[in-house]
């Protein structure tokens, strides 16, 4: 009796270790799990100048291999192992590193997601390249979003015209939060 209650009480420890365990692996870890390391430069797709206009204002990102800029704040990706952990305490001394991974989605949806180098909670920002029909023409926007749910937050357009034409504009079949 004595030797299975131990054996049911190393289980229970066992299994409370390991479960703190991945409760504490970073988010970022487990959307990248299936590479060793982030990604070491942006996908072409989502590269360029885009424009967005929301709240009577224009803005302007540039995505480049390594760097996006945007509104005056520059962002640089670095690589680092997807095994990394922030320690608590960590000092910034690099506060415009970012780190960024590709996350695919059950409905085939697939992401860039943006997370800052120091950043040990919440989902980022994420980008993909649309293409959608405006006025007849085809044209590629960005979809940016924000949380775990992948809402739109704004679309970026590679002239200011579209941007403030279709600046509160939301297409079928995203996910938006109101």
């Amino acid at each position: 009796m004595e030797l299975k209650r131990r054996g049911i009480l190393l289980v229970l420890v066992l299994s409370m270790i390991f479960g703190v365990g991945m409760m504490t692996s970073s988010s970022n870890q487990v959307a990248f799990a299936k590479t060793r390391r982030t990604m070491k430069t942006f996908p072409k797709s989502i590269r360029g100048t885009w424009y967005s206009y929301q709240d009577h204002k224009m803005s302007r990102t540039k995505i480049t291999a390594k760097k996006i800029v945007s509104d005056g704040y520059v962002y640089r990706l670095h690589s680092r192992k997807v095994t990394y952990v922030v320690k608590n305490n960590a000092k910034m001394k690099h506060p415009s590193w970012v780190t960024a991974g590709m996350i695919t989605l059950s409905n085939k949806e697939r992401w860039v997601n943006v997370m800052g180098w120091y950043q040990t909670a919440g989902d980022g920002s994420s980008y993909r390249k649309v293409t959608h029909k405006l006025a007849g023409h085809k044209h590629s926007i960005l979809q940016v979003s924000v949380g775990a749910e992948f809402w739109t937050y704004s679309h970026g357009y590679h002239s200011k015209h579209l941007a403030k034409k279709y600046g509160n504009h939301y297409f079928k079949g995203e996910r938006i939060n109101k």
